[in-house]
């Protein structure tokens, strides 16, 4: 007797949402956030579970947020942008419609990108309200990365560095712009880079949870990643980022004549804060 096919599930995959924000946010919107341009057709809603409402009832008090205008482009504007392009796109107009999905009663708005925004992530409707005062332009990553030294003392001991006499050890804090594609990808060239060098640990803080001054004032997809990496020298894990971010995934043997002066000129610096239990090891004459 012939078996009978088993069945796909049509059920749709769990979303994922950005964290730190009021209203649930799918990360499928990372786009709208690194550019502050959400378009015709996107469609927020405040409670996660209104998202797969067909599944279930509807809570009373569940609101949707519907984008009418403006018209859907590619979002291109980066989120380390600090020019007129990134100011520009805050404070653009956008049209929506405020649902309530109970009763399918709505009403239209005209505000801010920037002012949508900040009910998304705050949960205060009253940013809704087009007579109140423009928020102002989020921190982006290239000045929380400036801050990296206070960031890392609100990791406390999750990331403690252990007493030399217990083996070598290192940490590499870095700034991660999780409605980046270009930052998360370099967040995983980082990871897969030092996983070879030793035991790791990874810690993400919020700047608010880090503890950071006017920690509301960065914009809600940033994070500051710490990396422990146990059993490797600071040198060690200098030349595993270099190899990754400015190499071409290249290490000292492996380069050719006039490549190594080059790689020397890469900085750790520019990237992150990095710091051991050890002395670093003098390079050799």
């Amino acid at each position: 007797m012939a078996e009978t096919p088993v069945q796909a599930s049509s059920a749709p995959a769990p979303l994922d949402f950005f964290e730190g924000m009021a209203w649930a946010v799918p990360t499928a919107f990372a786009g709208a956030l690194a550019s502050f341009r959400f378009e015709q057709g996107d469609v927020l809603y405040r409670d996660a579970e209104a998202y797969s409402a067909l599944e279930g009832a509807i809570s009373a008090e569940s609101i949707a947020l519907q984008i009418l205008h403006p018209p859907r482009s590619a979002r291109t504007t980066p989120a380390e942008f600090d020019g007129d392009r990134r100011r520009t796109s805050w404070e653009s107009e956008v049209r929506l419609e405020r649902i309530q999905l109970a009763t399918g009663k709505s009403a239209p708005l005209v505000v801010s990108q920037g002012k949508l925004l900040m009910t998304l992530w705050s949960g205060d409707e009253e940013w809704l309200d087009a007579e109140r005062e423009e928020p102002p332009l989020p921190g982006a990553a290239r000045e929380l990365a400036a801050r990296l030294e206070q960031a890392k003392s609100g990791f406390g001991r999750s990331l403690a560095l252990q007493n030399a006499s217990k083996g070598v050890a290192c940490r590499f804090f870095f700034v991660v712009d999780l409605a980046s594609d270009a930052s998360r990808v370099k967040a995983q060239a980082i990871a897969d880079a030092l996983a070879p060098c030793g035991r790791i640990k990874s810690v993400d803080l919020a700047p608010i949870a880090a503890g950071l001054d006017e920690a509301e004032h960065f914009h809600p997809a940033l994070v500051v990643r710490g990396i422990r990496i146990n059993g490797a020298s600071e040198g060690q894990v200098e030349e595993a980022l270099r190899a990754a971010l400015y190499g071409g995934g290249k290490r000292d043997n492996d380069l050719k004549d006039g490549e190594a002066e080059t790689t020397r000129r890469f900085s750790v610096a520019r990237h992150g804060l990095l710091e051991s239990n050890a002395a670093t090891p003098p390079d050799p004459a």
